[in-house]
Formats: structure tokens, C-alpha cells, sequence
């Protein structure tokens, strides 16, 4: 084996341990945040019972999204895209309704929330779309002028159409905004966007759409109360403790009388009915007040862990597709751990993503455990490939037609 080879080697062991540890984690973290309130309904481990089950469902698209290789993807992806904005649909004409919200679709006495699984089609999306751009070193911009011509009006000519990458991850977003699901909505449009800054994109060229965004994004959360809500608690929780900052300043408490070392697990006191949704979007709050800084810091270095060899697992991908797959899937882990846990701890407002592999929820464990199983999918292929070329030595340069001939006749 040369260097490369087992550096490849070295990044599938440490995502694979690193992925076990959150799994393990957020399956303690959850039955530690619940046996009170399952037990005063007669069956403490029924949260347990559930995330083991979802689990193992889990494990079936796992196995097989690891085993296919992940070429298999590009081929399918509008498929993919199609279902799930089918999915989104039937949320909106027919999902279930919980706390205000329409984002389930129940089946048979099973809830399924499709918003989660649109994370990851829309990185799908936009990795099968930049890969060929990359490829034939094609100039990518934000936007494109709705005319070319010179002779257009000025209106025309300005960069007002989105790069066909932005187009289905911007649809699934509207649709997810509808719901309403804010959060969910910006992580589905955001990692496209970085994932088109990464591919060369030019933010700078495109200032007066981005203002205009922007503007149209303030408005969308002023016009609607409860966002509006949100933001106040965040800028002021303890003027609204009793109301609007109630969640801020518990989840606050929570990580705060953790200490060092944690009051110990399933000793917490948050989970007694002070913490509202201690064992979902708020679990990292019951993380820190049992574990204490050391069982935080634990789990922020298994999330730099997954971030840091995902970096890797892209950087080594030879494969166009394959590279800005790791590289969303990286980004899908990473930005969602550490938006979840600055909401929880007040430096974001409350947004409602969920904590990978650590908040409970049965379509987030599923959808996460399908990522991880792509993310070392990629990672493996990667380091075939390269045991390959160590034995057999790097493949044959193959010139194209084109270059034959110039090489053959200068003068043609």
C-alpha cells in the first residue's frame, strides 16, 4: 500500500467509528430523555423500543445504498427528485397536522416526513448537475441572463435565472417553506449553494438577486407570527422567560448546571417537564446537563471527526460526482450538528433542525443512516480504486481523437 491507500483506509475506519459513536450516543441520550414520560404511561421503554426498531429499518437502505456503488445515483436522480417532490405534495394536500404543522405523511399508523429525505435528494441533484459542468470546465455562475442578445432591454440582460443545479433543491425548499418548516427549507437551499461556491461560483457577481433574496427572505419571516416570535426570544430571552424565551432559557439551564462532568445519565432534572422538547430538537441541552462539558466535547470532536474525513473522502474522489456527493454529505452533517446545537444554546434562533443521529426522530434517523452508508459508500470505492493503481500501476494515457490528429498532421 503507498500513502494515499491508507490514508483512504485510515478516513473509512474513522467515519465508521465516528458514526457508531453518535449512533450509540443518540440512542442512550434518547431513552434517558423519555423513561419519565413513557413511564408515567406505564412503559418506560417504549422511545427505546421505537428508535431500536427504526434502527434496523434503517439498516435495509443502508446496506444496500452501501453496497450499489454510487455512480448508481447520477443515473437516477430525477427520478429521485420526481418522488420526493410527489411526497411533498401529498404533505400539503393530505399530511398529517402536528403542533400548527403539515409535514408527515401517514401510512398505515406510520408517520413519514419527507422534508428529510429532500436534504438529501437536493445534494444528489446538484452533485449530478455540477459533475458534468466541472468536467468540461464550463464557467458556473448563480444566475444567467434571460438574453444573450446585446440588443435586449436592460431587464433581459440582467442576471435574473437561477443555475439549473439551484432549480430542484429551490422548488423542494418552497414546497418544505410551505408547510411551514423554515429550518428544514434553508438547509435543503443552502448546501447547494455552498456547494456551488465551492465549484468556482462567483458570489460577488451576483449582488443585486442575493439583495433581492434577502429582502424577500425578511419579509417571509416578519409576515408570519411566529417567526416573528422566534426572533424576539432570540435577541432578548430573558425579558420573555415565562413565553416566547421559555425554551431558550431551560435548554440554557440545562447545559449550564451540567458542569464538567455532568450530573450523570438519566439523572438530569431538565427532562421533568422544564425542557420542552428534550428528547428531539432540544436533546443536545439533556446531552450536556447529564454528560457534562466532557460528554459535549466528546460528541462536537465525533462531528469534527465526520466533517475532517468527509473534507478527505471529497478531496481524493476522482469522480466529479462522487466528490461534491461527500462534499454535501459532509456539509449535511457538519452545518446541521452545529445549527442545531447553536440554537439549543441561544447563539441561533429556534429553527427547528434536528441534531444528527442525537435528536429522536424516525425519518431523520432513517435519512441519516442512508447518507453515512453513501458518504462510505464513496469512501471505499475510493480506496479500491487507489489499491488498484498501486498494484497495477496508473492507467494508460488516452488522448483523444482530436489530439491524435494534431499530433500526427501539425498542419491540419
Amino acid at each position: 500500500m503507498n500513502d494515499k491507500t491508507k490514508e483512504m483506509r485510515k478516513t473509512y475506519w474513522a467515519l465508521l467509528t465516528a458514526f457508531a459513536f453518535l449512533i450509540a450516543i443518540g440512542t442512550a441520550n434518547v431513552f434517558s430523555s423519555t423513561f419519565v414520560a413513557d413511564g408515567a404511561t406505564g412503559n418506560a421503554y417504549s422511545h427505546l423500543i421505537r428508535q431500536a426498531g427504526l434502527f434496523l429499518v434503517g439498516l435495509i437502505p443502508g446496506m444496500l445504498i452501501y453496497k450499489c456503488e454510487y455512480t448508481f445515483w447520477k443515473k437516477h436522480v430525477m427520478k429521485l427528485v420526481i418522488f420526493t417532490v410527489i411526497l411533498l405534495i401529498a404533505v400539503l394536500a393530505a399530511g398529517v397536522v402536528v403542533n400548527g404543522a403539515r409535514r408527515w405523511v401517514g401510512v398505515a399508523g406510520f408517520t413519514f416526513q419527507p422534508s428529510e429525505l429532500a436534504k438529501l435528494t437536493g445534494i444528489l441533484y446538484t452533485a449530478a448537475y455540477l459533475a458534468p459542468c466541472l468536467e468540461r470546465h464550463k464557467k458556473i455562475e448563480f444566475f444567467h441572463r434571460l438574453s444573450r442578445d446585446k440588443n435586449a432591454s436592460w431587464l433581459k440582460q440582467l442576471p435574473f435565472l437561477p443555475h439549473v443545479t439551484l432549480w430542484a433543491p429551490g422548488l423542494m425548499a418552497l414546497l418544505v417553506g410551505i408547510q411551514p418548516d423554515a429550518g428544514t427549507a434553508i438547509v435543503i437551499f443552502i448546501i447547494p449553494v455552498v456547494m456551488l461556491i465551492v465549484s468556482g461560483a462567483h458570489v460577488s457577481k451576483v449582488k443585486i438577486p442575493i439583495l433581492l433574496m434577502a429582502v424577500v427572505a425578511v419579509l417571509s419571516v416578519m409576515s408570519a407570527p411566529y417567526r416573528r416570535d422566534r426572533i424576539i426570544a432570540w435577541l432578548d430571552p430573558w425579558s420573555y422567560e415565562k413565553t416566547l424565551g421559555y425554551q431558550t432559557i431551560q435548554s440554557l439551564i440545562a447545559i449550564g448546571s451540567g458542569g464538567i462532568m455532568g450530573q450523570g445519565v438519566g439523572e438530569g432534572i431538565s427532562k421533568f417537564s422544564y425542557l420542552p422538547e428534550a428528547h428531539t430538537d432540544f436533546a443536545f441541552a439533556i446531552l450536556a446537563q447529564e454528560w457534562g462539558l466532557r460528554g459535549t466535547v466528546l460528541m462536537l470532536v465525533l462531528f469534527c471527526v465526520i466533517i475532517y474525513f468527509g473534507a478527505v473522502t471529497a478531496w481524493n474522489c476522482r469522480n466529479k460526482f462522487g466528490m461534491f456527493t461527500a462534499l454535501g454529505i459532509t456539509l449535511y452533517f457538519g452545518g446541521q450538528g452545529f445549527i442545531n446545537i447553536g440554537m439549543v444554546s441561544g447563539l441561533l434562533p429556534v429553527v427547528g433542525v434536528p441534531l444528527p443521529f442525537i435528536s429522536y426522530g424516525g425519518t431523520s434517523l432513517i435519512v441519516n443512516m442512508m447518507a453515512a452508508a453513501l458518504l462510505l459508500n464513496i469512501c471505499r470505492c475510493n480506496y479500491k480504486e487507489m489499491l488498484h493503481q498501486s498494484i497495477m500501476g496508473p492507467p494508460p494515457q488516452v488522448r483523444s481523437m482530436k489530439e491524435e490528429t494534431r499530433s500526427r498532421f501539425p498542419l491540419s
